[in-house]
């Protein structure tokens, strides 16, 4: 419950900023809901999730790119055009719901065709977190991320291990934005 309710005044706080902002602001979003993984235990919810994060921004006057079941191809391109659009944005969002990984501190999102056979194969499948929030600091004036991504990876069974010190089955790793200006996570 307590969760919920977290996640629930969360959710009203960002309704209000955004919805109290000028509306002559150039607002974009590029959300993301990868469910059908290929190589991967398939997840119900994200594209859902999508559809429904995707209804509201449009409802607040943003500039919507929903795409869902994105391959490694697809979430590039996809990341991209998007890129592209933060150009002249005054507000920037990027929102994914699926699996994510943490690998050597970094974080990646996981395309539904991904088949991570091994940790030092894993980055070249995955968007890197790092390459979205390059693309949403290029808002002029307020960029956001937000992540429902599952905790757990669904390929530490299966993956080889190149440094069997390192966890990558914890979720993902924490991002700091100590000294960002206009950028939230």
């Amino acid at each position: 419950l307590g969760i919920l309710i977290s996640r629930s005044l969360t959710a009203l706080s960002f309704a209000i900023l955004l919805s109290t902002a000028a509306q002559a602001e150039q607002r974009v979003a590029l959300v993301i809901g990868n469910s059908a993984y290929q190589n991967a235990t398939a997840l119900p919810n994200p594209k859902n999730d999508a559809t429904a994060m995707a209804d509201k921004l449009t409802s607040m006057g943003f500039q919507v790119f929903l795409h869902q079941d994105l391959d490694g191809q697809g979430c590039r391109v996809a990341l991209g055009a998007f890129s592209e659009a933060t150009l002249n944005a005054d507000i920037a969002l990027f929102f994914y719901a699926g699996h994510g990984i943490e690998l050597a501190g970094q974080n990646y999102l996981i395309p539904v065709d991904a088949a991570m056979r091994s940790e030092s194969s894993a980055q070249f499948e995955t968007l890197p977190l790092e390459q979205v929030l390059t693309a949403v600091r290029s808002a002029k004036k307020l960029g956001m991320v937000m992540l429902d991504a599952c905790r757990d990876n669904p390929f530490a069974t299966t993956m080889t291990r190149t440094n069997s010190t390192r966890s990558i089955s914890r979720g993902l790793a924490p991002v700091s934005v100590e000294g960002e200006k206009g950028l939230l996570i």
